[in-house]
C-alpha cells in the first residue's frame, strides 16, 4: 500500500525568525524576524505594486520602468517594513534597538552591504516561511 502524504503536515507561516548568514555562514546569535510571503505587509506591497503597474499601463498603454535609484529606495522601505524584530545585533558593543530608523540606516549604509544582502536572501528564501510538523 502506498503511504499517503498529509497536506496538514506542512504550512505557510506569516513570519520567521532567521539566523542571518554572511557568505553562507550563520552569524552566531544574530536572528532577524522577517515577514513571510503570506504576511499582510508583503501581500499588501505586492498588490499595491501590481495595481500601480496596471494603472500606468491602462493610462499610457506602455509599461515604464522606474529609475533604479527609486527602485532601490522602494526596496529599502519595503525590506524595512518586513523586518519585524531582531536580537543579537549591536553597534559599538551596545545592543541596537530594532526600529524602522535603525533598520533603514543599516540597509542604506554602503559599508553594510552584507546586511542588506543577508536580509534580502532571508526574505527571498521561501523555505524560511514553511513549517513542517512531520517529516515524510
Amino acid at each position: 500500500m502506498t503511504e499517503l502524504f498529509d497536506v496538514d503536515s506542512i504550512a505557510d507561516i506569516g513570519s520567521a525568525e532567521i539566523n542571518l548568514k554572511v557568505n553562507g555562514q550563520p552569524l552566531p546569535g544574530v536572528f532577524v524576524t522577517i515577514a513571510g510571503p503570506e504576511h499582510k505587509i508583503r501581500k499588501k506591497y505586492a498588490l499595491d505594486k501590481a495595481r500601480r503597474m496596471r494603472k500606468q499601463l491602462a493610462r499610457t498603454g506602455k509599461l515604464e520602468l522606474d529609475d533604479p535609484v527609486d527602485e532601490q529606495a522602494d526596496e529599502t522601505e519595503h525590506l524595512a517594513d518586513c523586518v519585524l524584530a531582531w536580537r543579537g545585533i549591536a553597534k559599538r558593543g551596545v545592543p541596537l534597538e530594532c526600529n524602522r530608523a535603525n533598520v533603514v540606516a543599516l540597509l542604506d549604509d554602503p559599508s553594510k552591504g552584507w546586511f542588506r544582502k543577508a536580509i534580502k536572501e532571508a526574505y527571498e528564501d521561501a523555505e524560511n516561511f514553511i513549517a513542517r510538523s512531520a517529516v515524510p
